[in-house]
């Protein structure tokens, strides 16, 4: 079940209110015991209700009672006579004539202002109701649309800080004298593709700059290589990620005279697939 569709659809602020059908209302109150999720949003809307209409509500003036039983109207009371042993509802205006005459029995419906103020006062509470539980939701909307920007924002800002470190360690090393620069242009297999090695020759780090380079298919990675006395040295795998960052590999020999990378299987091969050479540089 998609708990936050259902949420968004609004039936808990009606439930909530009091204006769903019976099938509805089964429906909410099997569902909030089978979610918790669900239970806790109700609950929430709940009392959002509950503080809505406490801060909201008008205190009843105390002359108001005196007023609604002044209006209060009753009719004639029915009073019982007996007549051949049975008994006639009769008014009590009825005068005590010779003649008993026959009165119809008389009701009056009593429509009291209090009444009217509580079904008046149960619209007005529905409508608040309904106000501040739309209020709530595009709250809610509004906080979850926030939140969503705030996260962009974050995610963009890290971009950029990602950037500059990798512009400003860039940088720093191509002003350093120890750092030698290595070439490593695409070979027929990617003709396209450029690679940097920064090799530290005083303490035999290297940095890899991945300018341009395919991404790897399913199951392969990038390895890098050395040729020291005729002979490959893996340097290591490259990171799957790995554009716009300065990749730390494993420490060269100081007779290294050339870096090639070649695509292997993931995890790396102790010698090269030479046919899968995709970039290659001379020192």
């Amino acid at each position: 079940m998609n708990i936050s569709a259902y949420i968004d659809s609004g039936i808990l602020e009606e439930y909530a209110l009091g204006i769903v059908s019976p099938q509805e209302k089964q429906e909410v109150e099997c569902l909030t015991q089978v979610y918790p999720e669900l239970k806790a949003e109700l609950e929430l809307i709940e009392k959002a209700l509950e503080q809505y209409a406490l801060q909201h509500g008008v205190p009843v003036p105390s002359r108001v009672k005196d007023t609604i039983f002044a209006q209060m109207k009753f009719g004639p009371v029915a009073m019982a006579t007996e007549d051949d042993g049975g008994t006639t509802e009769t008014s009590p205006d009825v005068a005590a004539d010779d003649e008993v005459r026959s009165v119809e029995p008389q009701t009056a419906t009593v429509h009291p202002l209090w009444g009217r103020l509580a079904v008046a006062a149960s619209v007005l509470l529905a409508i608040f109701g309904a106000w501040a539980a739309y209020q709530y939701g595009a709250a809610r909307d509004e906080n979850e649309q926030l939140a969503s920007q705030v996260e962009n924002l974050n995610e963009q800002t890290n971009t950029l800080q990602q950037r500059a470190e990798y512009n400003e360690a860039l940088a720093a090393n191509y002003r350093n004298p120890d750092v030698k620069i290595v070439q490593m242009p695409g070979l027929e297999k990617a003709p396209n593709s450029e690679v940097v090695a920064l090799w530290n020759q005083k303490t035999n780090e290297v940095l890899l700059d991945v300018r341009n380079l395919p991404a790897p298919p399913t199951g392969k990675q990038y390895q890098l290589w050395t040729i020291v006395d005729g002979k490959p040295v893996d340097m290591g795998m490259l990171d799957d990620d790995f554009q716009g960052k300065l990749l730390r590999m494993k420490n060269s020999s100081p007779n290294a005279v050339a870096f090639a990378i070649t695509l292997e299987d993931d995890g790396g091969k102790p010698s090269p697939t030479m046919e899968e050479m995709v970039v290659m540089g001379q020192v």
